[in-house]
């Protein structure tokens, strides 16, 4: 932790879901989520508020909230170890879903929906 970046995150992945169509609605489950880094330092900025998501259903949060989370070179994440749908938990507990990964030589910077408790 630094006054750069005075966060820390992990960063899931849910299991591939298999079948389709016939089966119920899966949706994220944190309890099968593959753990690929933990304790990593971030900066978490809001970037933008939206309009509520479509179809509107009851657990949807009343406005979207898009956030970018940047990580020094340092942290280790490597090009194409985070991919879109995976979940960043930050060290206050909220879940971030990962829209755009993106690293280049300064390090990680992610845009993310941030998702309702």
């Amino acid at each position: 932790m630094s006054f750069i970046y005075p966060r820390t995150i992990s960063i899931t992945r849910q299991p591939a879901q298999s079948g389709g169509g016939l089966k119920p609605y899966g949706g994220v489950d944190p309890g099968e989520e593959v753990t690929l880094y933990t304790g990593l330092p971030a900066s978490i900025q809001q970037k933008s508020t939206g309009a509520r998501p479509d179809p509107r259903l009851p657990a949807d949060a009343a406005n979207r909230t898009f956030w970018r989370i940047f990580m020094p070179l340092s942290a280790g994440v490597t090009p194409g170890s985070v991919l879109r749908g995976d979940i960043a938990t930050d060290d206050a507990g909220q879940r971030y879903f990962i829209e755009a990964p993106y690293i280049n030589s300064l390090g990680a910077n992610f845009l993310v929906e941030r998702l309702e408790a």
